[in-house]
């Protein structure tokens, strides 16, 4: 693909992912933010060609745009650039809410092509300090074309401008393109996304609720605990806004969600084991069809492990042997078995090929170390 001017506004996790990637496949990439320290952060981490300061010098002479901002301000970023686009601009989003975004733009004149899009990837923490040029790798990206006629579509009915997206997409980001409506779009992410994200929030906040009668929840809340709810460490503004911005699709699923609660405290009050052994086997046989080969809108994390002594020096020790290996860590947490006895380190990676060095690495340097993704002890004693 032949090298385009790409403008990137909004350096987050999604825009920063976004100009690492395009940027080392040779595009040239100009980045904009209204946060300051995020410009800077980016130019000092090498992921931008140029920074600019304002909108419209994003804009001036750029072949691609994304718009990286969030929801809510993602029509109006658009009707701030377009007196600057050239023609033969292409423009498109990454946000998770594709209805009100395509209905605001259908309404305005002018010859553009705007695209909706959403990258379904992402991972908890924001900002280009979290950013990963791997990010899209093997996830779904949802493409929302224009209506036919509208604006997009070429004066002789071709379908450039879409077409040229999606191979960029694909050819450089390496993710899978998925075309739907906008409608389709925002029922499904409410679903495998926003409802989860209130989930999360919800099942936090009632821990809050036996903690605040109950000693020592909060110390037990480990391991599968934040695991399930790690999600909710996300963006609590972001998170607002989307929701409010997809509010139909959301409250249908939220009633998803409390139909099957109430199916779960019927069976509970009359001691129905049939019943709650039928709930957890539906939800069972229904997760092994959700694929497990491509990324999902959080990047999951491969664990690995590791018990050791409770003396100091242990961590460094473990991790020393894994820095060696010039091997990346993405998460670290302490779990305590036995007071005083022995402890364990759960490490987490990016990718299954790291985890499943840092295992070989761990096991020759005499450690027990084991991933719980396969409920088994895979070191030697």
């Amino acid at each position: 693909m032949k090298r385009s001017r790409i403008a990137i506004i909004g350096l987050g996790l999604i825009g920063g992912s976004l100009a690492f990637r395009l940027k080392h496949k040779g595009h040239y990439v100009v980045g904009c933010d209204i946060d300051s320290q995020q410009t800077a952060l980016a130019q000092e981490l090498g992921a931008v060609d140029e920074i600019v300061k304002t909108l419209s010098d994003a804009a001036k002479g750029a072949d691609i745009v994304f718009l990286a901002v969030p929801v809510g301000t993602i029509a109006k970023t658009f009707a701030e650039i377009a007196p600057y686009l050239k023609k033969s601009t292409i423009i498109t989003d990454v946000g998770s809410v594709k209805r009100p975004i395509m209905n605001a733009l259908a309404e305005l004149e002018g010859s553009f092509s705007f695209i909706g899009g959403h990258p379904m990837a992402g991972r908890e923490q924001g900002g280009i300090a979290a950013a990963d040029p791997n990010l899209f790798e093997n996830a779904v990206y949802v493409l929302v074309p224009p209506p036919e006629g509208e604006n997009g579509m070429a004066e002789n009915g071709s379908r450039y401008p879409f077409n040229m997206l999606k191979n960029l997409i694909e050819q450089d980001l390496g993710a899978h393109v998925t075309i739907m409506d906008a409608a389709t779009h925002d029922e499904i992410v409410a679903a495998v996304s926003h409802m989860p994200h209130v989930a999360a929030a919800a099942i936090v906040n009632a821990l809050g609720q036996t903690a605040n009668t109950t000693s020592h929840a909060l110390a037990l809340a480990a391991g599968g605990f934040r695991d399930t709810t790690r999600i909710a460490s996300g963006s609590p503004k972001l998170w607002a806004d989307i929701c409010l911005y997809n509010l139909a699709s959301v409250l249908r699923t939220v009633a998803h969600l409390q139909d099957q609660l109430e199916i779960f405290q019927e069976a509970l009050l009359v001691r129905d084991v049939n019943a709650l052994e039928e709930f957890f086997e539906s939800a069972k046989l229904l997760r092994e069809k959700v694929p497990i080969a491509q990324r999902g809108l959080i990047a999951p994390l491969y664990e690995i492990v590791v018990p050791i002594p409770d003396t100091p020096g242990s961590i460094n020790a473990v991790t020393a042997v894994l820095a060696d290996a010039s091997l990346s860590l993405k998460d670290i947490g302490i779990l305590r078995q036995r007071e005083g006895e022995i402890g364990a380190l759960r490490l987490g990676f990016n990718d299954r090929l790291s985890r499943d060095q840092a295992l070989n690495i761990l096991t020759i340097e005499g450690y027990r170390a084991y991933s719980p993704e396969d409920s088994k002890d895979v070191a030697k004693s």
